[in-house]
Order: C-alpha cells, then sequence, then structure tokens
C-alpha cells in the first residue's frame, strides 16, 4: 500500500507502471499470430509512447504547491504487473491487458478524489480517462480477434 506521497513521487510511480505497460505490449505483440491484432497492439503502444513522452515532461511544480497528497491504494506495485511472457495466450493476454488498464484507472481516479490541487485533480482525471480509453480499446481488439 503507498501513503503520503507527494506529486514528484507519483509521477515517478506512474512512469514505472506505464513502461511495464509498453514492455508488456511489447509481448503481447510477440505473442499474438493475427497481423491485424499485432497491428492494433502496435497502435495502442504508440498512444501510450505518445502519452509517456508527455508524462515525463510534466513538471510537479507547474501544478501548484507540491505538497502531499494522501492516499491508499488498493494494489501494491508489484501487484500491477501484467506477469506475462511470450508463450501467453491471446486470449490471457487481452484479459490481463483489460484488467491492467482498469487498475491503473482506478489508481489514477482515487488519486484525483484525494487531491486539492485543481490542475493536479485534472492531471490524475485524465490519465483516468487515458486508461479507460486504452481499456476499450483492448476490448474492442479482443472481440475482432481471429488468430491466424
Amino acid at each position: 500500500m503507498i501513503a503520503f506521497k507527494n506529486l514528484k513521487e507519483i509521477l515517478s510511480i506512474t512512469l514505472q507502471w506505464e513502461g511495464s505497460l509498453k514492455d508488456f505490449y511489447d509481448v503481447a505483440e510477440f505473442a499474438l499470430k493475427s497481423e491485424p491484432s499485432k497491428k492494433a497492439v502496435r497502435l495502442l503502444r504508440a498512444k501510450l509512447e505518445e502519452k509517456l513522452v508527455v508524462l515525463r515532461g510534466v513538471k510537479p511544480e507547474s501544478f501548484g504547491k507540491t505538497e502531499w497528497i494522501r492516499f491508499t491504494l488498493d494494489y501494491k506495485p508489484e501487484e500491477l504487473n501484467p506477469g506475462l511472457d511470450r508463450t501467453s495466450e491471446a486470449g490471457e493476454i487481452f484479459r490481463h491487458l483489460v484488467e491492467f488498464q482498469g487498475k491503473l484507472a482506478a489508481v489514477y481516479r482515487r488519486i484525483a478524489e484525494t487531491i486539492v490541487s485543481r490542475g493536479q485533480k485534472e492531471l490524475f482525471e485524465s490519465l483516468a480517462r487515458f486508461k479507460e480509453e486504452q481499456g476499450a480499446e483492448v476490448r474492442r481488439l479482443q472481440e475482432n480477434y481471429r488468430p491466424e
């Protein structure tokens, strides 16, 4: 459980989680057999990489006073690791991807609910929306998945 972190520390943890998701997309692309699914995973990874560039450029001081933020998480950071490898089946990959996106969205929403600063709140609300959009994209990908 994480509690009492400042914005800089929260952003650092966020970058680690998002980085592990990027690594996971690399594994998913290799493991999936369908070329359209591989293409979709590449697109999801590209969108994530764009968001990572933005996150890496966030200057905590530009979001107001970097006061201590109190929140608790339902997950330990290691529980957010998708835990798949290149031999994982497509169904397992999709399930873990949707689950991972949902967990991150919930974490970001929970952080946003506890933050007082409007700018910081908006930052985490936008991260939650981004994760929800990515989860929806993965569900569409799963519905259209046809192994070759």
